[in-house]
């Protein structure tokens, strides 16, 4: 997937750092990469005027129109231009046109001792949807000069990326709030979408635990102490058949701590748990369902009954 704005707003989670080496050092004197800043500029989008999106409201994919707000301070008036190196008394100069995302001024080599360094500006994008202009995305980032390198984070978006993928968790929420689970199935969701394995999977073992206990019910406290293989031995008659077998492999993914675990672990760790939980859930979801579906059918043909035979 080419790393432009649409690829920016849709799919890059918050704070995530993208590097990209305008000015190269050779000699004490700084050169511009070209193709760097190419690259920079097909990433924040200076000359995109669409991007497409999920729009949460409409619920498809359209053309958002965008426009771009540039600062050296969130407080400060709007820019027309990045100032790259220090002007004072006559001294190289260089700026980013924010408008075409060229840099103009003296041209390279620049004196290393003239381009900024730690200066930060922020962007902030507005997106309006062309189907419906009432529906309005924002996303600000930062881009900060270091050494050559202009370093951008994704530091703010609204609605998250959670409510545009459409992320739904009325399906189970009732049953999730019979385990005191709700919030805990929904911060998964959210890490994972960061990229904060860890912490997702954490979230999802949770739930797993509270969802054994609750099979347990008053016998939680009789056995206190009890390993969780053999609390999962105990209540396994409670799901799902085909959960059953899996259930037990679980074990070895539960018992590991967090502290033994990398994101590497734990991203393949949650995919798995993640996929245990939501084929119980739906198993729950489907089976009440039914039951809810037989009572009213029994209903229906109880009252016809009484219909026919008056007749």
């Amino acid at each position: 997937m080419e790393k432009n704005l649409d690829y920016l707003f849709n799919d890059v989670p918050l704070y995530t750092k993208e590097e990209f080496k305008i000015f190269e050092l050779k000699d004490d004197k700084y050169y511009i990469n070209k193709e760097e800043l190419q690259r920079f500029n097909t990433y924040i989008g200076f000359n995109k005027d669409r991007i497409v999106a999920q729009c949460h409201k409409c619920k498809m994919d359209f053309p958002f129109e965008v426009k771009k707000r540039f600062f050296n301070d969130i407080n400060t008036q709007e820019l027309s231009e990045l100032v790259l190196t220090d002007t004072a008394y006559g001294k190289t100069w260089v700026e980013y046109e924010c408008s075409s995302g060229n840099t103009y001024g003296t041209k390279a080599p620049i004196p290393k001792e003239n381009l900024l360094n730690n200066r930060i500006w922020y962007v902030e994008y507005s997106f309006k949807c062309t189907n419906d202009e009432h529906h309005i995305y924002f996303l600000m980032i930062s881009i900060e000069l270091k050494e050559g390198i202009f370093i951008v984070r994704k530091i703010g978006q609204n609605p998250s990326m959670l409510s545009i993928k459409g992320f739904d968790f009325s399906k189970y929420e009732k049953i999730l709030n019979r385990f005191n689970a709700y919030e805990d199935y929904k911060k998964a969701d959210f890490s994972n979408a960061e990229k904060f394995y860890v912490g997702a999977y954490a979230y999802l073992r949770r739930i797993f635990e509270k969802m054994i206990n609750y099979y347990m019910g008053e016998r939680v406290t009789e056995i206190e102490g009890i390993s969780m293989e053999n609390k999962i031995d105990s209540v396994k008659e409670k799901f799902d058949p085909r959960v059953r077998k899996l259930i037990k492999n679980l074990y070895g993914i539960l018992s590991k701590s967090i502290h033994e675990l990398d994101e590497e672990d734990s991203k393949d760790f949650y995919e798995k748990l993640k996929a245990v939980i939501d084929m119980q859930l739906e198993y729950i979801y489907t089976e009440e369902e039914k039951e809810k579906q037989s009572k009213e059918l029994e209903s229906v043909i109880s009252k016809i009954t009484n219909s026919v035979k008056k007749k």
